[in-house]
């Protein structure tokens, strides 16, 4: 089996997030509401409710824009994931991070990643990014792309000469 080749494919910040945060709590509000009026139950249980809505909102609200990538390029060298963020690239500085790469979703024409640092001595597992990618970005370099994504990194020597 052969592995994909190196690649370099960018990677946008995901404008949309804010808009797609707002719509959804948005569309709890209104469900939560829905179920308040129509529902036969108690003031204390719809207030705990609402509590529990403010308090999931108020954390995905401070924790989401955390998880996702500002921006930058996904680099697979045939071993390993690496990122170099936009910042790093403008500065003409040579500063990328190992990465684990994991398929969030997949819909052909494009792909949320799940992206975590690997883990130094003097650290453990960061937490896990989002970064969605699409063919519209760079509709010549999407195959190969994708191959590296599903590819595994190349094993030092074959499992079936380890005796050899």
């Amino acid at each position: 089996m052969h592995n994909a080749p190196p690649v370099a494919y960018p990677v946008g910040r995901f404008v949309w997030g804010p808009v797609l945060l707002g719509g959804v709590l948005f569309l709890s509000a209104a469900g939560l509401m829905a179920w308040q009026w129509q529902s036969q139950a108690s003031h204390a249980m719809v207030w705990g409710a609402w509590i529990f809505w403010a308090a999931s909102a108020a954390a995905t609200a401070c924790a989401g824009p955390r998880q996702i990538l500002s921006g930058g390029d996904l680099l697979w060298l045939g071993e390993t994931w690496l990122w170099r963020s936009a910042v790093a690239a403008d500065a003409l500085s040579e500063e990328e991070q190992e990465l684990n790469v994991a398929v969030g979703l997949d819909w052909g024409t494009g792909m949320l990643l799940l992206l975590q640092e690997e883990p130094t001595a003097q650290q453990g597992r960061g937490p896990w990014f989002c970064a969605w990618v699409s063919q519209q970005t760079m509709p010549s370099q999407w195959h190969g792309f994708r191959c590296a994504v599903y590819s595994r990194p190349k094993p030092d020597k074959p499992s079936g000469l380890a005796g050899l």
